[in-house]
């Protein structure tokens, strides 16, 4: 049989109906182009199939919800496989939770050159070039189980490139049951590789992150094979905004004259990383008890509307979305050493935490306090190790805070401050 060299794309999750999210205090020029994020980037993967000329575009899942996005949602995917039809180039569609098959008007027929998977069964195709069979192709749309079962792709084994196209949760060790060369995964929104020889294992993740849980680059990947069936497989970044986590801790430098200094130079270091690329950031500091008198509420505010009008504003933008300050790893040893109320409090504080709160008795006290209601005696009755363990770090830096003449805020690790008065 003779052969011949073929690309194609793999690409998943647009879910182009999802906004983006963990945003405050939105400025209004990132408005229009965070609306507009997950459209460009799914438009640039139809881009990319039109100018590298591939031969089919396999679709792993959740592409766009057609009630969500209503007509116009669905006029601009048939448009691109409009486009695509008239160049010659096959899709292959495996349905996800939000793009299955039966939600798609039944009214609207779809071009020629799109195949959508069947939920019933896994179905196997034939990519063929000038009547050629170049690829065997193998794929089911989901069918309501999380899973990729393995063993329905199970197929007579040929000496022909075979791809295999699911949706769901999947592990290297059971995929590899099944002889393929290729498993093109839909369903998990980060870009994941599982398998990087033969079998080649992965999900493409969404074009376009949607919160801080999914940092990183985002798009889709090229795959080409050669005439040999080996393979080579580029990872094309699509994404127009991209989520950073960034972490500072005293080892990094204090709070004071030299925090914006050491801010900026982090963002510059981002910035070379992600050229072209506009950025939300949140910032993770932990808070540094040696310089503890200029790490309050106000300070990080105004360090909160330095950043975003020295960088927010650029083109491309870096944002922060906002400053999670993170409690001291540890109190200074002296403030245990003081023969003072804060050290007895400190003492006591650390003697409960190694028993873990065992010989803690809240209940007496509340009573004398606040009304001794049910909910109050259930709560306590019912708090676990873990649950006091928090509670007894949570009044630690309460009472540090109180005995020290609100010189810092402690616990502003249980607030976020994103401009916002809290």
């Amino acid at each position: 049989m003779a052969k011949e060299s073929f690309r194609f794309i793999h690409a998943s999750d647009f879910h182009v109906e999802r906004p983006m999210g963990d945003l405050y205090d939105l400025p209004d020029h990132l408005s229009t182009p965070l609306v507009e994020a997950p459209w460009h980037a799914a438009d640039a993967i139809f881009e990319t199939a039109l100018v590298e000329n591939v031969d089919f575009v396999l679709l792993a899942g959740d592409i766009i919800n057609p009630v969500s996005t209503g007509a116009v949602g669905i006029s601009w995917l048939l448009e691109h496989f409009e486009s695509l039809h008239a160049r010659g180039i096959q899709v292959y569609w495996c349905g996800g939770t939000v793009d299955e098959p039966d939600r798609w008007p039944d009214g609207v027929a779809l071009p020629d050159n799109v195949h959508w998977f069947s939920k019933r069964q896994v179905e196997q195709l034939t990519f063929r070039r000038a009547g050629q069979p170049l690829a065997k192709i193998l794929g089911r749309s989901f069918d309501g189980r999380e899973s990729v079962y393995a063993a329905e792709y199970a197929h007579e084994i040929e000496d022909q490139f075979t791809i295999c196209v699911g949706y769901g949760k999947a592990d290297a060790e059971t995929l590899n049951t099944v002889r393929a060369d290729y498993w093109a995964l839909g369903g998990n929104h980060q870009p994941t590789v599982l398998q990087n020889d033969s079998p080649i294992i992965r999900y493409s993740g969404s074009p376009q992150a949607r919160s801080l849980e999914e940092p990183g680059p985002h798009g889709f990947y090229l795959v080409d094979v050669d005439v040999d069936q080996n393979m080579q497989v580029q990872t094309i970044e699509t994404d127009v905004f991209r989520y950073a986590r960034l972490f500072l801790d005293a080892a990094d430098g204090a709070f004071g004259r030299d925090l914006r200094q050491l801010l900026g130079k982090r963002i510059a270091k981002l910035q070379a990383e992600c050229p072209g690329r506009n950025l939300l950031v949140q910032w993770r500091i932990q808070l540094d008890m040696e310089q503890a008198t200029v790490v309050g509420p106000g300070a990080v505010e105004e360090t909160m509307a330095w950043l975003r009008r020295e960088f927010g504003h650029g083109n491309p933008a870096v944002w922060t979305t906002d400053i999670e300050l993170l409690p001291p790893k540890s109190l200074p040893q002296k403030w245990f050493d003081e023969d003072t109320i804060l050290g007895d409090f400190l003492r006591t504080s650390q003697q409960h935490r190694k028993t873990q709160g065992r010989e803690l008795n809240c209940k007496a006290m509340v009573e004398a306090e606040t009304p001794g209601t049910p909910v109050w005696q259930a709560t306590l009755a019912a708090a676990d190790i873990a649950t006091q363990a928090a509670m007894i770090e949570r009044a630690t830096l309460l009472g540090v805070d109180l005995l020290r003449g609100h010189q810092v805020d402690l616990l502003a690790s249980t607030r976020r401050f994103n401009g916002v008065g809290n």
